[in-house]
């Protein structure tokens, strides 16, 4: 009896090794692999040069005020028979400078504003295709007056917003 409980403890001290082997060596080629296909396919990360280079070319989205909400400003239209009423100009930049821009040369943007509403009879204000003509105009007019054109266009005007009040005859 006490031999067969001997053998008994030397089976176990062999098993308790042998499911060590079976589970630890499986675990253990695991990570080697998962290492060896991290370091192989390399990180998502950017280097942080890169990632502030980035940041510094990423356009920004500003307003730029032209005309405070609540400042009426009228436009004589084509013909000198109507005028339209501007409540609020706004502009949406894509950077700081561009911004600075608009506000540096705001006398110069209102005369290309008055200019460009001299050219435009009533019904051309009153269509959905009209106002959007307009806005496309008023951006590419700003950028060209701050001189934010070709590639730094993406940093200029990216977008317009009007609100016309009335439109209105003038005797």
């Amino acid at each position: 009896m006490p031999e067969e409980m001997e053998v008994q403890q030397e089976q176990k001290k062999k098993g308790l090794p042998e499911i060590v082997k079976i589970v630890l060596i499986p675990l253990v080629v695991s990570v080697v692999a998962t290492m060896v296909v991290l370091f192989a396919l390399g990180t998502n990360r950017q280097p942080q040069n890169q990632q502030q280079e980035q940041a510094v070319t990423a356009p920004v989205q500003i307003k730029a005020v032209v005309i405070a909400a609540g400042k009426y400003q009228t436009f004589m239209l084509k013909g000198g028979r109507d005028v339209a009423v501007v409540d609020s100009l706004t502009l949406l930049v894509g950077s700081e400078p561009c911004r600075a821009a608009v506000a540096e040369k705001n006398d110069e943007i209102m005369d290309a504003l008055a200019t460009l509403f001299l050219s435009k009879e009533k019904f051309d204000l009153v269509t959905p295709a009209g106002l959007d003509l307009l806005k496309k105009q008023i951006r590419e007019a700003v950028n060209e007056i701050t001189g934010f054109t070709g590639e730094r266009e993406k940093f200029g005007v990216l977008n317009v917003y009007i609100y016309i009040k009335a439109i209105s005859s003038v005797q």
